[in-house]
């Protein structure tokens, strides 16, 4: 539920934050998280101007850490940001009570001094101004929201061991659902390559139709393409292409199975490989073939729920 006074009173801070025009201001939140603590954590800062808008962020993870350590890595990251002007107003927003108490209250830096010298190494060395608020977790602040989700997600890094070593994550204890996952290509053609896919004037062929057949096979070997993905029976791959008389072509891939992990990357696999097809089935006319913006469209299944781009 939304803490409604205290965004409230955190927008009218960044409205007061404009009284001094030769100054830069910005609004950093921060997060740190490790599961269990001690263990694998991450953290993860994001940066706002004066206006509340988002200009940067960041996350990243350690292997072997605690709470504390992250949430001060995510502040000293922050600081090392681009975006971060010297001579700037930094405004700190953290619910770690720790590094809020620390700077304002003068509490003891009794663990984790080198991570404390550095914060105040970076600080001076840009001459930062920092104003440090405490503000209440899963509030339904959205900066707070957005760098605890990223730091959750970091820290739950599982394709690594324990001593760091690439890992294939052990899916057996999750239950099987039904998944579903749709990604999405779009290709630039010349105008000679387009007519020559769309009429199926090609000297190799039907153009489509191999990239059609290769992205189902590309879905089906993911597996021996990407590391770490696991063999899944699939049991269902959808290839569908739209033609755009402005020479574009996009390719859909629809991928299903009933199991216990998910076929996202089949789905982009497969989308990838058709595109590629499609590249190689015209490069005779158009090397200036362009293929770009392939993502996940959405996801249904399993313990993290839906995702739609």
């Amino acid at each position: 539920m939304v803490d409604k006074k205290q965004n409230k009173s955190q927008q009218s801070s960044i409205v007061d934050f404009v009284t001094e025009p030769n100054l830069n201001y910005f609004i950093v939140y921060t997060d740190g998280s490790c599961i269990p603590n001690p263990g694998s954590g991450g953290w993860a800062y994001e940066i706002r101007n004066s206006m509340d808008e988002i200009i940067d962020s960041s996350s990243g993870f350690d292997k072997n850490t605690t709470n504390n350590r992250m949430e001060l890595t995510a502040v000293i990251k922050s600081f090392q940001s681009d975006y971060i002007k010297s001579n700037s107003v930094v405004t700190i927003r953290s619910d770690s009570q720790l590094i809020i108490n620390t700077m304002n209250k003068n509490w003891k830096k009794k663990e984790n001094t080198d991570l404390w010298n550095d914060l105040d190494e970076y600080k001076k060395s840009k001459n930062l101004r920092c104003e440090w608020e405490w503000v209440k977790a899963h509030a339904g602040i959205e900066g707070n929201e957005n760098v605890d989700q990223k730091a959750n997600q970091e820290a739950k890094m599982s394709h690594l061991s324990n001593d760091g070593n690439v890992n294939m994550v052990d899916v057996s204890d999750k239950n099987q659902t039904i998944r579903v996952a749709k990604a999405t290509s779009k290709i630039k053609l010349s105008k000679t390559a387009f007519e020559m896919t769309k009429s199926n004037d090609s000297k190799k062929g039907n153009v489509l139709a191999t990239a059609r057949i290769a992205g189902i096979q590309a879905a089906k070997k993911t597996h021996e393409l990407i590391p770490l993905c696991h063999q899944i029976n699939l049991t269902n791959i959808k290839i569908d292409f739209i033609l755009d008389d402005l020479g574009f072509i996009t390719v859909d891939s629809k991928v299903k199975c009933i199991g216990n992990t998910g076929v996202e990357m089949e789905a982009l696999t497969s989308v990838t490989v058709a595109s590629l097809t499609i590249y190689d089935m015209l490069k005779s006319v158009d090397k200036r073939i362009v293929i770009n913006d392939i993502h996940l469209i959405s996801k249904s299944g399993g313990k993290s729920g839906d995702f739609n781009y």
